[in-house]
């Protein structure tokens, strides 16, 4: 039997290989045309190919842009925060150090003179009554310094001060008490950078 161009065949296992016997087919269209066929072919799947993904594609698309402004957005948030907690930090941290780096400097006879010549320098010459207090060591450290301002205050007096660390100072007139502790400085500085 010879079967019609328009005939199925079934097998009853996978073929091999298929070999067509007879007459060639014959041809209905040319070159130009098959390869315009294949073409308009192409272009309807890609067509149909963007069409099915377009939509797919847009929608991912907002996907990774909602998930990256929303990345974005906390890391803002966790910038501020974290800039707020360093304004806060900062600081006490800046202090916490200085009072450390002070503290292991040596405080001698010179230190101790600065101290008290930067607060008599806030004093007018001549003043009634200055007074200095220092602690009991740093005392010892400036004999004869009140010797040498009298030319300026005529009534300075030297104090021993118990409740003064060593380095700290206050100078007291009539119109008030000027603190050189170093712990009040410190906190100045604290204050400046808050």
């Amino acid at each position: 039997m010879v079967p019609s161009a328009r005939s199925t065949l079934a097998f009853s296992e996978v073929p091999r290989s298929i070999h067509l016997v007879g007459q060639r087919p014959v041809v209905t269209y040319t070159e130009e045309q098959f390869d315009e066929a294949v073409h308009e072919a192409f272009k309807r799947g890609g067509e149909d190919v963007r069409r099915v993904l377009e939509p797919k594609l847009l929608e991912a698309q907002a996907d990774v842009k909602t998930a990256t402004e929303g990345a974005f957005s906390r890391l803002l948030d966790r910038h501020d925060e974290s800039l707020s907690q360093m304004r806060v930090l900062l600081p006490r941290l800046i202090a916490e150090a200085t009072a450390r780096v002070v503290g292991a400097l040596p405080i001698d006879a010179a230190f101790v003179r600065s101290v008290a010549n930067d607060l008599l320098a806030d004093v007018a010459p001549g003043a009634d009554t200055v007074e200095v207090q220092f602690s009991p060591s740093d005392l010892a450290k400036v004999d004869g310094f009140d010797k040498e301002l009298r030319h300026k205050f005529q009534n300075l007096r030297l104090v021993e001060n118990d409740e003064l660390k060593p380095g700290d100072c206050l100078v007291k007139t009539r119109f008030g008490v000027m603190d050189g502790r170093m712990s009040s400085k410190l906190k100045s500085v604290e204050g400046l950078l808050s």
